[in-house]
């Protein structure tokens, strides 16, 4: 096991989620966007898949990215393509029902927008979002876990799917603020990641 690179990994993930919790908290948003106006979003995106890109150059740098003997067979590599490919398929139709314009940032700098719009979004509760509150997320566990089959993967799936975890408690924290008993209701009714069977 090398050690060293899983620190390392893990220590450039801890810098990635240090980052983007920070930047994501209300009280830092406001002073930011103040001398960035709607700018913000498209800013904050931009650094956080360059942060992201070098988690990434990291985690290539200590850590193999060669299958595990175990896995490396044509039954168990359809398995984890299929599961992998539906994993995709749902943070595709997740995505789909957010305003992309919005997300993105470009909303903001077209209509000068700043954040204290995005309070004023009707709250989802249609597609994916009926069977699960982060579909999201549901689906990029599923695309780390088909891919924790080498050193690399399986380290990028802990960590990611820890990052989600605790990241999610935060954001649900921030939705139940911004839509109070409507989404605390929401909570009670459907599942964070996992639909239930009935």
């Amino acid at each position: 096991m090398n050690a060293t690179g899983i620190a390392a990994y893990a220590t450039a993930w801890m810098v990635f989620a240090a980052m983007h919790s920070l930047l994501a908290r209300s009280a830092a948003q406001q002073t930011v966007e103040s001398a960035l106006r709607g700018w913000y979003r498209m800013i904050y995106n931009l650094v956080s898949l360059a942060i992201f890109a070098m988690v990434l150059i990291v985690g290539k740098e200590f850590l193999s990215n060669h299958s595990h003997p175990t896995l490396d067979n044509q039954a168990m590599m359809l398995v984890l393509s299929a599961v992998r490919f539906g994993g995709i398929i749902m943070m595709a139709l997740a995505f789909s029902t957010y305003d992309v314009g919005r997300f993105v940032g470009v909303t903001q700098i077209m209509k000068g927008e700043n954040l204290g719009s995005a309070a004023t979004e009707p709250f989802q509760r249609s597609g994916l979002n009926r069977w699960v509150r982060h579909p999201l997320y549901t689906g990029a566990f599923l695309v780390f876990w088909a891919g924790a089959g080498s050193s690399l993967g399986l380290w990028t799936a802990v960590w990611g799917s820890l990052y989600i975890l605790i990241g999610s408690l935060f954001e649900e924290r921030k939705l139940v603020r911004i839509y109070g008993a409507d989404y605390r209701k929401y909570q009670q009714e459907v599942p964070r990641f996992v639909p239930r069977l009935r």
